[in-house]
């Protein structure tokens, strides 16, 4: 099959990320995939399906295909009208919670074209909103990457918490609630180390201190999950997210929030801990308790290792093959 991305840009983030990782293992499964996007796009992520450069996203800008999978509210419109391929409608994010154009985006799920998205939470979110149903398909952890490696905590005693700082931007992520935990965990065990990626690279005020580290690539990341005792998930809402799924498979112990896309993968009790989203006192609770119970927090860390090596990129790519060949 000849399959037609459309991307604004392939920057690091979870978006991008999903893109790229399912454009190659499509190509490993045997598809032909392009990537068009526009003349000042960035490429950041190590992309192995032809990128086309176009002077803006229009409908000529398409190239005759199969399949066209539109997944930004902004692509979608634009694909429709090229008439070049048939439109799958692949739903990353249900826009109208995070865009400043809500109705527009909303709209773009009226077409009449197939919904694929990435959540059984995100295809009831759609479902709920606009009354079309979509198939499901799921994110994936690349295990030449995200593999256990020996814990800090090994060598310097102190056990370490890691964490995906967001800006002032991303309140969703619930930095706030992340960061006040801390600071009462702080006064019960003040043995820890926190560690942080802060894409934005902006600086919080906090009454303990922290590192913040640099990972610009999925090696570097890897590394990260796998050398903390735990990693937590503050999120109160997300389509999938990666990152705890990612945590698992190197091997570290997960407290995530429940914020949705994430009900697909964590089980509360057996893969990890699971607490309501701005549940302060919940989250303090649960990092004191994984890092004062060695046992029970190997136990977590071994069965989320266990659970995340089925699910794989080529899995997903594997589900987008079979709902293709069945439209």
């Amino acid at each position: 099959m000849k399959i037609v991305i459309p991307a604004v840009s392939l920057e690091k983030g979870g978006g991008a990320r999903f893109l790229y990782q399912v454009a190659n293992a499509l190509i490993d499964r045997g598809q032909n995939v392009e990537f068009v996007m526009p003349q000042q796009g960035i490429v950041e992520w190590p992309v192995r399906a032809k990128i086309t450069r176009v002077k803006e996203l229009s409908p000529k800008a398409f190239p005759s295909c199969d399949f066209i999978l539109p997944n930004f509210y902004s692509t979608v419109f634009p694909a429709w009208q090229s008439k070049k391929g048939k439109v799958v409608r692949l739903s990353l994010v249900y826009e109208p919670l995070c865009v400043a154009n809500p109705e527009l985006s909303k709209a773009t799920y009226s077409i009449d074209a197939p919904i694929v998205t990435i959540s059984q939470w995100q295809r009831q979110l759609i479902l709920s909103e606009v009354g079309r149903d979509s198939s499901v398909i799921s994110g994936g952890v690349d295990s030449a990457f995200f593999h256990p490696s020996p814990k800090l905590s090994a060598r310097t005693g102190q056990k370490t918490i890691f964490y995906i700082l967001r800006g002032p931007g991303y309140s969703w992520k619930g930095n706030s609630d992340f960061l006040e935990a801390c600071k009462y965990l702080k006064e019960r065990f003040p043995n820890f180390t926190l560690l942080v990626v802060n894409p934005e690279e902006q600086t919080f005020e906090t009454t303990f201190p922290y590192t913040i580290m640099k990972a610009k690539s999925d090696q570097e990341m890897a590394l990260l999950y796998a050398r903390a005792d735990l990693f937590v998930y503050a999120s109160y809402y997300e389509s999938f997210g990666l990152p705890p799924l990612e945590a698992m498979a190197c091997g570290t112990a997960v407290i995530t929030t429940d914020c949705g896309g994430n009900r697909d993968y964590t089980r509360n009790g057996e893969n990890c801990i699971v607490i309501q989203p701005s549940d302060v006192m919940a989250l303090t609770e649960a990092m004191y308790h994984l890092l004062t119970n060695d046992n029970e927090r190997q136990r977590f860390a071994d069965a989320g290792q266990t659970f995340a090596k089925s699910w794989t990129w080529q899995r997903t790519a594997d589900q987008l093959i079979s709902v293709l060949k069945q439209l």
